[in-house]
């Protein structure tokens, strides 16, 4: 992953919020780009999208970017003694550009594998966070490096589903105690 001015590190002092969400994108690049280099060819580097003031690598190299994401379903919930787990699926589109030579026919066989058995089990043996569904046709694009030069540049959109966690603190009683009070009922007399 390139780090840029716009993608700093984890900072400590940077407030986030206390619901805990799951897979982040950082995940999700992460999953995608180990899939990535198993399938283009050696030495394509694979880089995570909006690489301002980044140069642009020597060789053959690949960007990812998330474009969209789609609610597939309506949300489920499961519950602990202290949390509620929110799970949304939706449809992630990621946009996977290859640039240098060879570009069409790598993305020809990332295109390929997408919706192979070969993405679900390499996905689902290294953390299951993407479930391959489909992807577009592989597209040529115009590119124009910094010296003016024509590069081979082509891309493909993958579609995959994620289901999103989010956790909530939840209050809930872990014990309840009993007791349990007679009335004193007056007799009757006769």
């Amino acid at each position: 992953m390139v780090q840029s001015c716009g993608d700093a590190p984890d900072n400590p002092n940077v407030a986030t919020s206390t619901l805990l969400t799951a897979p982040t994108d950082s995940q999700i690049y992460t999953a995608l780009g180990e899939w990535l280099k198993t399938v283009l060819p050696a030495g394509t580097d694979t880089m995570q999208g909006q690489l301002n003031q980044t140069a642009q690598p020597i060789g053959p190299y690949c960007i990812m970017f998330l474009i969209a994401r789609r609610r597939l379903a309506t949300n489920s919930c499961t519950y602990t003694a202290t949390e509620r787990i929110v799970v949304e699926p939706t449809e992630l589109t990621i946009q996977v550009s290859v640039f240098g030579n060879g570009a069409g026919n790598a993305l020809s066989v990332v295109q390929s594998l997408w919706r192979d058995l070969y993405a679900a089990d390499f996905l689902t043996a290294n953390g299951g966070i993407l479930a391959p569904l489909y992807s577009s046709e592989p597209r040529q694009m115009q590119f124009v490096n910094g010296e003016r030069q024509y590069e081979d540049a082509w891309s493909v959109d993958l579609k995959a589903q994620v289901n999103f966690t989010t956790t909530l603190p939840q209050q809930s009683a872990t014990k309840l105690i009993v007791k349990s009070f007679v009335a004193n009922r007056p007799t009757m007399q006769e």
